[in-house]
């Protein structure tokens, strides 16, 4: 593929992408600051976004010989690492719009509701019933949080303490910080604006330069 042809379909999918992750990025604080509720969603969402707004970057190694090599690897090596350490941190489900109260309350309500005995400890809970450990993680000054389960066999269970603590938001009036919604709306209005700067202007910029 000529140079030309691959700066066209480049700067096609910059915002393309800039459009999927401003999307998800509006969706998420908008659907906080509109129910003015909390709620929790798979980090595996948060995951992908991250991929597909590091994929322009890795594409560059697909670039002409003229792209100085260290701008065509650079990128890619970033990601990786990024990808890694997003894949470690980033599992299970992650929380929006919650306190320190309203994320436990909803956490207990939802272990009631399905009959699993538990042990609270420092940064876990115990369900004594099935053996699992519930890993919980709270940044209530930013409103956000995450909660995974230690043993992989057991994320069925996990999915349905989920389901219970967004019905419980759902159904109460639970005391929310939206912080963490503020800054996903503040993110997604940049990403859908760098779209629409790339089909005005980025594309006539990079051609001229061919």
């Amino acid at each position: 593929m000529d140079p030309k042809s691959f700066a066209q379909i480049y700067f096609i999918m910059i915002p393309i992408i800039c459009g999927i992750v401003g999307g998800f990025f509006l969706v998420i604080g908008l659907r906080g600051i509109i129910t003015k509720r909390p709620f929790l969603v798979s980090s595996r969402w948060l995951l992908l976004a991250i991929s597909l707004a590091f994929l322009p970057g890795i594409s560059m190694i697909f670039f002409p010989d003229s792209i100085p090599f260290i701008l065509k690897w650079l990128n890619p090596i970033i990601f990786t690492v990024v990808f890694v350490t997003m894949c470690f941190t980033l599992q299970g489900y992650t929380t929006f719009g919650i306190t320190d109260a309203s994320f436990r309350e909803a956490l207990l309500a939802a272990l009631q509701k399905l009959q699993l005995p538990y042990e609270e400890m420092l940064s876990s809970i115990r369900l004594t019933s099935i053996e699992a450990d519930l890993q919980v993680s709270v940044q209530s000054w930013v409103g956000s949080g995450m909660i995974k389960i230690k043993q992989r066999k057991h994320r069925s269970q996990l999915t349905e303490i989920v389901a219970a603590m967004n019905e419980h938001f759902r159904r109460s009036s639970a005391s929310v910080n939206l912080t963490t919604c503020i800054i996903y709306l503040v993110m997604g209005i940049l990403m859908a604006a760098l779209g629409i700067g790339a089909v005005f202007f980025f594309q006539n910029v990079i051609m001229e330069l061919l």
